[in-house]
């Protein structure tokens, strides 16, 4: 991306903020977390340079997420922190932007080991979430992704049932939007999320064959060395090993 970037006579001042920022989420997914940190804070930069609140708010929320899979929980802190304020000042309670922060901040609290809140905030995500779905305005995508994650909190918190109600919701959603013999990092993610929360039920051979379909999604959209890959490879074959 970077030699795209310089091929322009201009270099990357003719790149949008937004593609930088982008590009930056596509690194993270691959667990390419100091370069998704670069591009998503030169996108932050350029964001700031043009007054695009969007692309402001965006960037702020991801580099967040970069900073928490760096273990800067501090860090993350303080970006949650600064774009708080620019989200009120620029956008409407209900914006979805909203659900995106209380996510961010639930998993902030679960990194801190605060499961208590980090449910708390999760549940504020999606109940912020569930209205924008049901007026038929953008937020479906951000549901499952909350569904998914506050399942493995739930999880946490030992409330197994939730945890798989939560994975199975998620699931059915994405299964029911996805086109025939594509592969998702979603898509795996959730059956992970569920093959885990069937596991902390007992029921190993459900849990095998849902983390088998979520190391076939995972290995097909991230690689077969990711730790998402890994992970679901490993309770495929032995529940135990979550």
């Amino acid at each position: 991306m970077r030699s795209r970037f310089s091929r322009d006579n201009q270099g990357e001042q003719t790149v949008s903020p937004m593609l930088l920022v982008n590009y930056a989420r596509s690194l993270q997914d691959l667990q390419r977390l100091p370069e998704a940190d670069d591009y998503a804070g030169r996108g932050y930069a350029k964001g700031l340079q043009t007054g695009d609140n969007m692309v402001i708010g965006q960037a702020l929320l991801l580099r967040a997420s970069i900073y928490r899979g760096l273990g800067d929980l501090e860090r993350s802190a303080q970006m949650l922190a600064e774009v708080e304020p620019r989200l009120r000042r620029s956008l409407p309670p209900a914006h979805i932007a909203f659900a995106s922060l209380a996510s961010q901040q639930a998993l902030n609290a679960q990194a801190r080991g605060d499961g208590g809140a980090a449910l708390e905030f999760a549940n504020q995500a999606v109940a912020l979430a569930e209205p924008l779905v049901n007026a038929g305005r953008a937020g479906a995508y951000y549901l499952r992704v909350f569904l998914v994650r506050r399942s493995e909190i739930e999880l946490q918190l030992g409330r197994r049932d939730e945890a798989t109600a939560d994975a199975i919701r998620a699931l059915n959603q994405l299964q029911a939007d996805a086109p025939p013999g594509t592969f998702s990092s979603y898509l795996g993610r959730a059956y992970l999320a569920l093959a885990r929360a069937l596991d902390a039920q007992g029921k190993r051979d459900e849990a095998r064959a849902a983390a088998r379909s979520a190391a076939e999604q995972l290995q097909n959209a991230l690689g077969p060395d990711h730790p998402e890959t890994r992970a679901a490879r490993r309770l495929s074959s032995d529940p135990s090993q979550k």
